[in-house]
């Protein structure tokens, strides 16, 4: 059998090939010398352009206390590749996700031959489907990748839930130009005897989109509204419509929602996403948020949580993404910004340093985020707060960052 190394190799592979017409197809093929895993276990299928992480763990938190075994599938990791995979809401143990893993490669390494490449991202789904079926769990929780009708997640039967949570414009090259575009690929999910559409975004845009899409497949939905007078552990008025979101799926299912149930998706946190650690006497807040609508909703938490004291930001950005949006949501809770670099993709640091300039906020570019971090920690007094934000690659970057340095 293969080792853990080799596995972790094997899965975060380079030479895997595009997604299209005809990696789905050796996909399909893949899951059906595997035994079609993924038509095997009820699923609550989640999609949706920020939020996903969030929901998919209070779905999960939120089954657990009914005797149930869950297991989850999530991107990005953090800090361990291993955290894509949850089994009852922790990483699988090494030696599943070899076993795994094993059994994949011997299939996708033998279909290969003279054709196509599977994409890395289905291979990881393929071992997702591996994983969960070998462990017969009782239920799955699958998050979308990208978009979600070419989605390889969408290869499941009708989910018990299609939950769909805000709506954004990212990845507008391969999903739209639009919201409506976006929101359409997202409500690919939705499938006839799917059990409940649950959309967490109201907006009149993706309202339409999403009805219509539910209507044509004669699937009810619901969308709840943002929970108030809870305290939630992640903070945020965009956490607490997720996790209304994920307790009203939840109630679709089991029928009631015990105190059980709704404490366990309040108590939810997860890696990245406003995690909190104390570094040198100084609070550090690390967050995944790499949007303008995940900017907004981190904006939130930051005035939620940190009170009137203004941050240091710590930001870099990877690929395309939008810098001076990203930007725009939060001058409002910045002292000071220092503009870095993430360790894969990473975009200049110059043009979100002139946007910040622009805006007369003070501003610093510091390429490597190791001496990004210690020049953020000699700022100011321990009451000012430092956000690491923009990337998750950022985030994961700093893992060896505990109590102090």
């Amino acid at each position: 059998m293969m080792t853990l190394a080799a596995a972790i190799t094997f899965v975060e592979r380079t030479s895997g090939g595009a997604v299209d017409k005809a990696s789905r197809e050796l996909f399909r093929y893949a899951l059906e010398c595997l035994g079609n895993p993924h038509a095997k276990i009820p699923t609550f299928h989640v999609a949706g352009t920020n939020g996903k992480g969030a929901v998919s763990m209070m779905l999960t938190n939120g089954i657990l206390p009914s005797g149930h075994t869950v297991g989850t599938y999530m991107s990005p990791f953090v800090y361990d590749v291993r955290e894509r995979w949850l089994i009852n809401g922790k990483p699988v143990s090494a030696n599943d996700f070899v076993l795994a893993t094993d059994r994949v490669m011997c299939v996708v390494l033998e279909i290969e031959q003279g054709k196509p490449s599977i994409s890395t991202f289905e291979i990881k789904t393929l071992v997702a489907f591996v994983l969960f079926d070998m462990l017969d769990v009782d239920y799955v929780v699958l998050e979308v990748g990208i978009g979600g009708l070419l989605d390889a997640t969408n290869v499941i039967p009708a989910p018990v839930a299609a939950i769909i949570t805000s709506i954004g414009l990212d990845h507008v090259d391969l999903l739209g130009p639009t919201i409506e575009d976006i929101a359409f690929q997202k409500a690919g999910i939705i499938k006839p005897e799917t059990g409940i559409v649950v959309c967490g975004d109201g907006s009149p845009s993706v309202k339409t989109v999403v009805e219509t899409c539910a209507s044509e497949s004669s699937v009810p939905i619901m969308f709840p509204n943002r929970l108030s007078g809870m305290t939630l552990a992640l903070p945020g008025d965009h956490q607490r419509m997720n996790a209304a979101v994920a307790l009203a799926a939840l109630e679709h299912k089991f029928g009631s929602l015990t105190d059980s149930i709704t404490n366990a998706v309040l108590a939810t946190t997860l890696p990245g996403r406003f995690e909190i650690k104390v570094v040198n006497g100084r609070t550090v807040i690390f967050d995944g948020a790499h949007n303008q609508a995940a900017a907004r909703g981190l904006a939130s938490a930051i005035t939620e949580r940190c009170g009137p004291n203004k941050v240091v930001l710590i930001v870099a950005h990877s690929g395309n993404h939008h810098s001076a949006g990203f930007g725009k949501e939060l001058l409002g809770v910045t002292r000071h910004v220092i503009v870095t670099c993430t360790p894969f993709r990473p975009q200049a640091p110059e043009a979100a340093a002139a946007f910040y300039e622009s805006m007369n906020t003070s501003v610093a570019i510091v390429s490597n985020p190791d001496a990004a971090i210690r020049e953020a920690l000699g700022l100011y007094d321990k009451d000012v707060a430092i956000v690491i934000c923009g990337s998750f690659y950022l985030a994961s970057s700093f893992k060896k960052l505990d109590q102090d340095i």
